[in-house]
């Protein structure tokens, strides 16, 4: 049975205030952690050469590249286009990465912190009405080889640099911390975040899936970015070396470019 207009117009009013509620919390939510979390300042720390945090340059980058480009970015951009719910499967990826990272390295601080990125895609979600479980707008068999294959090329040197500086929060390397939070733990979920963004990248393009093209953003940026420092800075904890460094660089002007490719291809 078709319901009254003024039923139809009331449903319509009420999901366009969710929608609304749903942009602020996202907005909010990406001020948080681009800003009081402190993303774009330790972003900053290599570009204004702030000699306090000279040891943590690749420490301090990574922090920032987490929670800017892997998180406030996507955040902002499904804010801008709500329909877009790959972003926010990102940030969920995300939140998956910090919190495998966080028990590996029993800092219980960390699994909070997860806790809150997993809330930070969740709730405008829900909000919106497109719940993010189960997945929509995903497909593995209908991905591009080409970029499953650079998925996979980035998730293996990913795998081993957490295990890496996994292995460095439990020596007596010289660390850094962020309220109470440390470094070098965060910096593990930051290899495997970026990965995971750029699988969850892969998979929205199998889909075809709104804005997958522009999903490519978040880890190709981050990857071009660690990649400079880490060459900039090959000796310091958490540096890629040069050679890595460069790879990574590479490796991000590549799968930007290859998704270019692989759009107009299918265009």
């Amino acid at each position: 049975m078709t319901p009254p207009p003024d039923d139809d117009a009331a449903a319509d009013q009420v999901f366009r205030a969710q929608l609304i509620a749903a942009r602020v919390v996202a907005l909010v939510a990406a001020l948080f952690w681009g800003v009081l979390f402190f993303g774009i300042i330790d972003l900053l720390v290599v570009p204004e050469q702030d000699e306090q945090f000279f040891r943590f340059y690749l420490l301090e980058t990574g922090w920032g590249l987490l929670y800017t480009m892997l998180v406030m970015l996507p955040l902002l951009l499904w804010a801008a286009r709500p329909r877009r719910e790959v972003f926010l499967q990102q940030v969920l990826a995300v939140a998956a990465a910090v919190l495998l990272c966080g028990l590996a390295a029993l800092n219980p601080g960390q699994v909070f912190v997860a806790g809150l990125l997993a809330a930070t895609a969740l709730v405008p979600a829900a909000l919106a009405g497109h719940p993010l479980w189960p997945f929509r707008g995903v497909s593995l068999s209908g991905s591009s080889p080409w970029l499953g294959g650079l998925a996979l090329v980035a998730a293996a040197p990913a795998s081993v640099y957490a295990i890496q500086m996994i292995h460095a929060s439990y020596t007596d390397a010289i660390d850094d911390d962020t309220w109470g939070l440390m470094h070098l733990p965060m910096q593990a979920g930051f290899g495997l975040a970026l990965a995971g963004s750029a699988s969850i990248f892969v998979l929205a393009g199998g889909a075809h899936a709104p804005g997958w093209r522009f999903s490519v953003l978040p880890a190709a940026a981050s990857a071009a970015w660690i990649g400079v420092v880490s060459v900039a800075y090959p000796d310091h904890l958490g540096s890629l070396g040069t050679i890595g460094g460069v790879s990574s660089i590479a490796w991000g002007i590549t799968i930007a470019v290859a998704a270019l490719c692989v759009r107009k291809a299918r265009d």
